[in-house]
């Protein structure tokens, strides 16, 4: 009876593995399918991100918000592109591994039966259904997995395979911080790679609300120098030019990562777009103007909306930078801000706590004491 339970088995297996071969065409259909989502993904994410500018045009969102978000949706779209780039390998490989495919199921049933022969022990009592449900392979939710993996960091903090496994979850679902803390203890106890140390440079710059500081910058560097074909480091590298003022080295760096692209790539148009950008401001040309369904939309808003949007964008200003106290432009906007809002007190402290970020720097503080003299503040 056994032996008639396995041969059903094994021609159920045999089944199964065939029924490819027989339905090719569904299977390339299939890819397709796959092919028009990631196209359809692809188009979501440019509409974003002109919906940002959009915003950013009508004032809605600040510079420093609307740039993260771009950086965040530039992340996506190069995660787009590289499902596009396996999923056209995985078709080249089709025809290939039909035909692996057909020596394997056909040697299927003599090497089972000879293994079964060899190293078989139907005796054995089968296993507990507790020990079965902590077989990792029963576990279906990945966030119980990632649970799973944070419980057993938490017990053995130098598993660096531990740390390197969950440090790409967590900055695929935002938890920004978290993965860079992952990437640096991967890095730590597994020694730098390409991945590890792109990783890093995105979770910083993320974290900091797309700023690309000197730890990302250096992360980003370096990893470029393990792997040169990498697209992320390129672009965050790209977007510092840009933070940095450094316009026409920016339009270098964009045009030699454009030059990389594919034709059909669906990164590319945000690259054309920042290209454009950089060398208006490279020229020093003005800015694009919002349009006029930009403008109508503003004026459209009722005085306590556009109040309202006001005060997010200042608050927003404000948390930035708690963290970003380096910021000296940033720090000149928010007292004034506060000082046009009629809220002094609120803005003087601001100015103490800007002048305390820049002590010892003598050009700072005119700067700011000017702004004090300017608003009739206690400076």
């Amino acid at each position: 009876m056994l032996w008639l339970i396995l041969a059903c088995l094994t021609a159920i297996v045999l089944l199964v593995l065939l029924r490819p071969l027989a339905r090719e065409s569904e299977g390339d259909a299939t890819e397709a399918a796959s092919s028009a989502r990631e196209g359809f993904d692809a188009a979501v994410y440019r509409d974003q991100l002109a919906e940002i500018d959009a915003d950013r045009a009508r004032g809605l969102i600040g510079e420093a918000e609307a740039e993260a978000a771009r950086i965040e949706i530039a992340r996506r779209l190069l995660a787009t592109d590289g499902k596009a780039r396996a999923s056209a390998g995985a078709q080249r490989e089709g025809a290939t591994s039909r035909a692996a495919l057909i020596g394997v199921t056909a040697l299927l049933p003599l090497v089972a039966l000879g293994f079964y022969l060899s190293y078989g022990s139907p005796g054995l009592p089968d296993q507990p259904l507790a020990l079965r449900l902590k077989d990792p392979a029963n576990e279906q939710n990945i966030a119980a997995l990632v649970a799973r993996v944070e419980a057993r960091l938490r017990e053995h903090p130098e598993d660096g395979e531990g740390w390197d496994v969950i440090a790409p979850v967590y900055l695929g679902w935002r938890r920004y911080g978290d993965a860079a803390n992952a990437y640096e203890q991967a890095i730590r106890l597994l020694g730098p790679s390409a991945s590890r140390l792109s990783g890093l440079g995105q979770a910083v710059v993320l974290k900091n609300d797309g700023v690309v500081t000197e730890e990302a910058r250096r992360a980003l560097e370096r990893a470029l120098t393990l792997d040169k074909t990498l697209l992320e480091p390129r672009i965050l590298l790209s977007i510092a030019k840009e933070q940095d003022g450094k316009f026409a080295e920016a339009v270098e760096a964009w045009r030699a990562l454009l030059q990389m692209a594919d034709t059909n790539a669906p990164w590319r148009e945000m690259v054309e777009q920042r290209i454009a950008l950089a060398e208006t401001k490279r020229d020093g040309k003005p800015l694009p103007q919002p349009s006029a369904q930009d403008v109508a939309a503003a004026e459209a808003m009722s005085p306590a909306e556009r109040q309202a949007m006001i005060e997010s964008m200042v608050q927003g200003l404000a948390a930035r930078l708690e963290t970003q106290g380096d910021d000296l432009p940033g720090w000149l906007k928010l007292v004034r801000a506060y000082s046009v809002l009629d809220r002094k007190d609120e803005a003087t402290k601001a100015l103490a706590r800007a002048k305390s970020q820049f002590t010892g720097n003598a050009a700072a503080i005119r700067e700011l004491d000017a702004l004090a003299a300017e608003l009739g503040l206690k400076s």
